[in-house]
């Protein structure tokens, strides 16, 4: 099993602080269609980070690593998390550029999904997520210009 660190848990508790911050309650205070519209949707793009930033925010999310299963559990939904931020700086900069990486980090999500969230903390099931995110990794490693 890779060692990975625990500013993961702080990571992703920021992306999700993060994710939450742009949520709404669904409803439109302005009564309906107006100025409120493009302010709203011009919200979410500027706060958008860079992909290599949002990379390194990924990367200190395996800083802290594992030793059990519970631990191993936060650490990968810490690094989901992450994933999930990077593909998102990804999209909002060049999703052409980036088709790779994205969809690594889809298949991640897909196994997760199959393995069921609440069950990545058990070796086999965290090593079949983190490997497309590694491939995600490594893709940024062999494309500078990403």
């Amino acid at each position: 099993m890779r060692k990975l660190s625990g500013m993961g848990v702080v990571a992703g508790v920021v992306a999700a602080l993060v994710v939450l911050a742009g949520c709404g309650d669904g409803e439109d205070e302005g009564g309906g269609k107006g100025a409120a519209s493009p302010s709203v949707s011009a919200a979410p793009s500027a706060s958008v980070v860079a992909p290599r930033d949002a990379l390194e925010e990924y990367q200190r999310a395996g800083y802290s690593g594992c030793t059990d299963a519970p631990s191993c559990q936060e650490l990968m939904t810490a690094e989901l998390a992450a994933a999930v931020k990077v593909r998102e700086a990804m999209r909002a900069k060049n999703p052409s550029l980036y088709a790779v990486p994205i969809g690594l980090v889809d298949e991640a999500e897909r196994r997760a999904d199959q393995y069921g969230r609440d069950n990545l903390g058990s070796k086999g099931n965290m090593a079949a997520v983190m490997q497309p995110l590694t491939q995600m990794t490594d893709w940024f490693g062999a494309h500078p210009e990403g």
